[in-house]
């Protein structure tokens, strides 16, 4: 399981859960895979996702824990093709390969990857893995369901369960502590007001991170701090403070 190690300014108001209006009522959730008998996942890494191709396998990630799209699908595997797969973010895989010791990760030459070479690729990706990685291990140990955030502009789109049950209750996007863009002016509202469209607010996670990272266990060193944004409404203030 995933340990509480990272540091944090614990949220100290109370968040949107909206439930949806279509959900599935018969809907079971499991917040993380079971691992039961020993299973192993398999994925391959592909260049710019792991994927898992095993059908079964990838509808037991998806049902449990609601990880990975389908590669033909808007959410899990579920267009009916016998050839779709599971497709996992670069955070998510290293989280159910290296912190729930779940899945095995193979390059397309065959080779495993271990959490080093795996990081090392990752980066090359985007400079800035290891603090979305921190930050991802961060919002699981808090119970999130962690979906990608790039269709509004930040890292990752939180849920407090299955994205079939809930609406999306933030926005997160992550920063390193020199950073600044997000803190102004125009900048914040762009994303802000991007965020309360759609019924999100706003938070910040800004991460100090370890000074080297070689194996899973130097992300302990790692800081996170949270800054969370909402626009003050007065009208809605009086209405909660006269309820």
């Amino acid at each position: 399981m995933v340990c509480l190690f990272l540091a944090s300014l614990r949220m100290q108001f109370t968040f949107s859960c909206k439930r949806k209006r279509c959900y599935n009522k018969n809907a079971n959730f499991a917040p993380l895979p079971s691992g039961q008998d020993g299973e192993r996942y398999k994925g391959r890494f592909t260049g710019l996702s792991v994927e898992i191709v095993d059908p079964e396998q990838a509808k037991s990630l998806h049902d449990n824990g609601c990880f990975g799209k389908g590669s033909k699908s808007r959410g899990g595997p579920e267009s009916g093709d016998e050839d779709e797969s599971l497709l996992l973010g670069m955070e998510e895989s290293c989280f159910l390969a290296h912190y729930l010791n779940v899945l095995d990760i193979t390059n397309l030459a065959g080779n495993f990857m271990d959490f080093h070479m795996f990081v090392e690729v990752a980066k090359d990706q985007n400079d800035k893995f290891v603090e979305n990685l921190a930050s991802y291990v961060y919002l699981k140990s808090k119970n999130w369901v962690i979906k990608s955030g790039i269709k509004f502009g930040g890292d990752f789109l939180i849920y407090k369960q299955s994205p079939r049950l809930y609406h999306a209750s933030f926005l997160v996007i992550v920063q390193r502590p020199g950073d600044t863009d997000h803190y102004q002016s125009k900048n914040l509202k762009g994303v802000q007001r991007v965020a309360e469209t759609s019924d999100k607010d706003v938070l910040i996670l800004t991460v100090q991170p370890p000074k080297e990272i070689r194996s899973s266990r130097d992300l302990k060193e790692a800081t996170v701090t949270e800054t969370i944004v909402r626009r003050f409404n007065y009208l809605t203030f009086v209405q909660s403070k006269q309820q």
